[in-house]
């Protein structure tokens, strides 16, 4: 398991997590987070995973807020694209949410459906349970070996 340092300017709303035993990115938001802290936040985790190859990334977001539409819109139309540019291979996302956090998001529409994942380089999904999650991934990985 390696934790990455953070950089000075996030100053401890964010643990970096890597897994080598599971080969998954375990983020930990531990705070709620204002839009440009979130983009300094995302590229925090793409610098630890380009830094160890690692494309499957569980974000527990069970301590801030769900995103706001402007900070969704930066993440689908050119974090995520350049993430997978970067990673070299489709990336793979599950954020743990509080209960009520992913009740909120399904009435907002902040969150994509499935379907919208289809033809996209990444791939996302939302728990309330993290032993879910990380079964969600290993099934991802699983189903990516089975492909090559």
């Amino acid at each position: 398991m390696t934790t990455f340092p953070m950089n000075k300017s996030l100053p401890g709303f964010l643990q970096i997590t890597y897994r080598n035993d599971l080969d998954m990115l375990v983020v930990r938001w531990l705070r709620q987070a204002e839009v440009p802290e979130l983009r300094q936040g995302y590229l925090a985790i793409l610098e630890a995973a380009t830094a160890v190859g690692c494309r499957y990334w569980l974000l527990d977001a069970r301590r801030r807020r769900n995103t706001d539409q402007v900070a969704q819109r930066w993440m689908l139309e050119e974090f995520l694209p350049a993430s997978t540019a970067q990673l070299h291979g489709r990336l793979y996302i599950c954020y743990l949410l509080a209960p009520v956090s992913l009740r909120d998001a399904e009435a907002d529409g902040a969150f994509p459906p499935a379907v919208f994942f289809a033809d996209k380089p990444y791939m996302g999904e939302r728990f309330i349970d993290e032993g879910e999650a990380i079964g969600w991934l290993r099934q991802c990985q699983q189903q990516e070996l089975l492909v090559k």
